[in-house]
């Protein structure tokens, strides 16, 4: 065989080789990413599938399916009427025994400004507006504590408390409302001394005024439900040391707080 036709002959295997390598390479590179993919892919949609507010196995909802912040009374009974809680709140109605400064300190729930004095109460107020939307002229020496399940909490001087309650699922009958809540109390020598219809700035409310026992120590509470439209009611849960119940800076405070109360707009 002539030497020019063998090394035609070796050019062409050379290059056969060639093209049988890089067809190879190029193929293997192409599977691994693929399979990259799919895992990624995979491990996306796993993280994604156990979120909270998801389905679970039988299509009901998750974890996360409960009511909304502030829906629930002192006693862990919601405002919405549904039942009682689950122990989020102390016996007492009070929080954790911290508070939050002063009522003129801002929050991450809210925010105080100061303003001047209100139409019948106790002087000077500052108002604190909560993260709900709502607003209300805190006397002096009142703080706000936290908001959690229950809803926004304050304390006063002398053992005073107030609990701010709302819902987006009102009741229309703040009477029946409250009797049906009241099967759930469980506090400590608890009294019913009324549940009535009141007349508070035309609004469909109802007071329900109880007695109770702390420690020892006698307390006297006014919850105060009413409904400002088809999807907003609100609660003022009031409670002072029985023993100062008439004296005149808890009237004054009690009057302060509903007179500057004003609902999300």
């Amino acid at each position: 065989m002539p030497k020019r036709a063998l090394v035609v002959v070796a050019v062409v295997v050379v290059l056969a080789v060639l093209g049988t390598v890089l067809a190879l390479t190029l193929g293997d590179d192409d599977g691994g990413d693929k399979r990259a993919d799919t895992k990624a892919d995979t491990s996306q949609g796993a993280s994604s599938g156990s979120g909270k507010g998801g389905k679970d196995d039988s299509g009901k909802g998750g974890a996360s399916g409960n009511g909304g912040e502030g829906e629930k009374n002192d006693d862990g009974s919601r405002t919405d009427g549904s039942g009682k809680g689950s122990g989020d709140t102390d016996e007492d109605g009070t929080a954790d025994g911290s508070t939050s400064g002063d009522a003129d300190s801002s929050s991450s729930n809210g925010s105080s400004d100061s303003s001047g004095s209100s139409s019948g109460g106790s002087g000077k107020v500052t108002t604190y507006k909560g993260a709900q939307g709502f607003s209300i002229g805190l006397p002096k020496g009142w703080k706000y504590t936290k908001t959690d399940s229950a809803g926004a909490r304050f304390t006063g001087p002398e053992g005073q408390r107030l609990l701010i309650a709302w819902t987006s699922t009102p009741k229309n009958d703040p009477v029946a409302d409250w009797k049906s809540q009241e099967r759930y109390m469980t506090r400590s020598q608890y009294h019913r001394i009324r549940i009535e219809k009141v007349d508070y700035r035309g609004w469909n409310a109802a007071d329900w005024e109880f007695t109770y026992s702390d420690n020892g120590t006698q307390y006297r509470t006014i919850d105060r439900g009413f409904v400002v439209n088809d999807h907003q009611g609100y609660a003022l849960m009031y409670s002072a040391k029985s023993a100062r119940w008439k004296s005149d800076l808890r009237k004054d405070t009690w009057k302060t707080l509903n007179t500057t109360f004003e609902p999300k707009s």
